[in-house]
């Protein structure tokens, strides 16, 4: 083993090297937070919260759906195409 060999070897030990890689991965999650500010609030608002919102506005859907079937005589098709609909509605306004 060379003189040059031993103090990089000792360099990728040394603790200025982890304190680089601690930068680099705060970095990268600073940058991902960034990017995704919605993930953030996700995670510290809690998923179960945005799960019952969810499902509060899919039950309110699905009622609506119901009815409206009823009335106006949806076949199978139709009904089935509502549901997805009312679905996807939710999803977008939930964000779940």
């Amino acid at each position: 083993m060379t003189a040059e060999t031993a103090h990089t070897a000792s360099f990728l030990d040394s603790i200025w090297m982890r304190l680089i890689a601690l930068v680099i991965a705060v970095g990268g999650v600073a940058l991902f937070v960034a990017a995704n500010p919605d993930v953030l609030a996700g995670w510290l608002s809690g998923r179960a919260g945005a799960s019952s919102a969810f499902e509060q506005c899919l039950d309110e859907r699905m009622a609506a759906v119901d009815q409206l079937a009823q009335e106006a005589g949806y076949s199978a098709k139709q009904r089935e195409l509502a549901e997805i609909r009312a679905r996807e509605f939710c999803r977008n306004q939930t964000g779940a």
